[in-house]
């Protein structure tokens, strides 16, 4: 079973909002580009659609190639690496990157003992959190807020934390970090199930975003019930 009719919609309809390209870009075969503000190009590949945001400066130079990057094969990050560097200002290219969502009608929940943390746990958590690379925390990490963060204990440490930001009252955008010493047990995917059952709680749409070169990231998603919804690039633009 795949995401429901309205998740689709609702999610096209997000992303074209946010991309600067018509409501039905991702609906339709080819290439579209758009304005957005994004701090640079932004590639999506859905179905048969390619959708390009874009500051813009580079609107013009986007819409003038926008029939070749249909030609390009988004599962080969060299050559959309290229394509996307090859724009005045493109430096570094980042990619390929999940998106996966999950609804009411595909979500697998994990049955656990993670809990949200309180006030309590906070020398739980900044120990944890002492625990990461920095680099690492950086990609995943959660700020720890009381009555929101969830985590993970097993032994009396805490081994897992997982929360979400908001992005404009609709998409939960999950972020998870598992203690170096306690991963493979599949912890990481307990505290995101928990968090995507308090994302649905309060009524959002739940998003998990990770490197496709991390294909356990991928597969913690995916085991849950998410959804490829696209595939996409990041070209940062520097002014």
């Amino acid at each position: 079973m795949g995401l429901s009719s309205r998740t689709l919609w609702t999610l096209r309809r997000y992303w074209a909002d946010r991309l600067g390209v018509p409501p039905n870009a991702f609906e339709k075969s080819g290439g579209t580009a758009g304005s957005a503000e994004e701090g640079g190009i932004q590639l999506f590949s859905h179905g048969d659609s390619l959708v390009v945001g874009v500051p813009d400066p580079l609107l013009d130079a986007a819409e003038d190639r926008s029939e070749t990057v249909v030609s390009l094969d988004t599962e080969d990050e060299d050559a959309v690496h290229g394509w996307l560097t090859r724009f005045d200002g493109i430096e570094q290219a980042i990619g390929p990157t999940f998106y996966g969502y999950v609804d009411r009608e595909t979500f697998t929940p994990v049955e656990s003992d993670a809990r949200v943390l309180t006030a309590a746990d906070t020398a739980a958590y900044q120990a944890f959190q002492r625990s990461i690379p920095d680099s690492e925390w950086d990609q995943g990490g959660t700020q720890f807020t009381p009555g929101e963060t969830v985590g993970l204990f097993v032994d009396g440490e805490l081994v897992a934390v997982a929360g979400f930001d908001v992005w404009e009252g609709l998409l939960a955008h999950l972020a998870v970090v598992t203690h170096p010493n306690y991963r493979g047990h599949g912890y990481g995917q307990i505290v995101v199930s928990q968090a995507t059952e308090r994302a649905f709680a309060d009524g959002l749409l739940p998003q998990y975003r990770t490197s496709d070169a991390w294909p356990w990231s991928v597969a913690l998603a995916q085991d849950l019930g998410f959804h490829r919804f696209a595939t996409a690039y990041f070209g940062v633009y520097q002014q």
